[in-house]
């Protein structure tokens, strides 16, 4: 049996729709590994997740930017059917998944933000969240309060409270696998840790650029770009109490073009 070997990955998003899934992604993800911890900090946790998605949440319309894309990689996905050794079996299983995602956003009925208002204790803790120590037990006694409650019950309610995101976290989680996987990744080489690139005729497709080293490298990536070009740069920190220096060596990289 062989197994991938494991890559610190560095991303870019090339427009502002790709870089609020992203940073969606990132909440979700630390929300998920908290959620079903059993102590009252889990579930603080957790609500401090869910009011920052909220708020990520509030400025954008991401139901139709999802409905767009999906219907986008649907389209590429029925392509991929009449292709010569494609994967039958898995284009099938994503095209069923798309489709499904689909009508469960088209059933959204209203602004997911709704769930603050239908919550009276997440809209306060939203209120008092950018205080520094704002939701002390003094603060908030009905929170401190149910975070005296059983496990059992804190889950319930925050599944309750999610619920009405989840087809926007499953859509966005597709969505960014769906881009992740739609170019193949080179081999490439920056010369004493400086690698620039030009996108082709169809920048505008182009939505994130992903870089990825072993995770013993003594190097990490910062990356810059527009439309039409990206820039890669490697830094050491020897001293993680000292600023990163570029650094002089040539570094061996995966790069890869993630398009729509």
């Amino acid at each position: 049996m062989s197994f991938a070997k494991k890559r610190v990955t560095y991303e870019h998003p090339l427009n502002d729709r790709i870089k609020n899934m992203l940073r969606l992604e990132y909440l979700f993800g630390g929300l998920n590994y908290h959620i079903k911890g059993p102590s009252a900090w889990d579930s603080r946790t957790v609500v401090d997740y869910i009011v920052k998605i909220l708020d990520v949440m509030e400025r954008l319309n991401l139901r139709e930017d999802l409905i767009q894309d999906l219907e986008h990689h649907l389209v590429g996905l029925e392509r991929w059917k009449h292709i010569p050794n494609a994967d039958a079996e898995r284009v099938n299983q994503l095209i069923l998944q798309i489709q499904h995602l689909l009508d469960r956003l088209a059933a959204l009925s209203s602004h997911p933000n709704q769930i603050v208002s239908q919550s009276t204790l997440i809209n306060i803790i939203r209120q008092r969240s950018n205080i520094a120590g704002g939701l002390c037990r003094f603060d908030v006694p009905a929170y401190h309060f149910w975070l005296q409650k059983n496990p059992k019950q804190r889950l319930h309610d925050v599944n309750e409270w999610l619920a009405l995101i989840e087809p926007i976290r499953e859509a966005i989680e597709l969505n960014l696998y769906m881009i992740r996987n739609s170019a193949p990744t080179s081999q490439e080489t920056a010369i004493t840790g400086y690698f620039q690139s030009s996108f082709d005729n169809q920048a505008n497709n182009y939505q994130l650029v992903r870089v990825s080293l072993p995770p013993e490298h003594h190097c990490f990536a910062e990356i810059t770009g527009g439309k039409q070009r990206f820039t890669i740069r490697f830094f050491e920190q020897p001293d993680i109490n000292e600023k990163p220096i570029p650094t002089e060596q040539d570094v061996n990289f995966d790069l890869c073009c993630c398009m729509m």
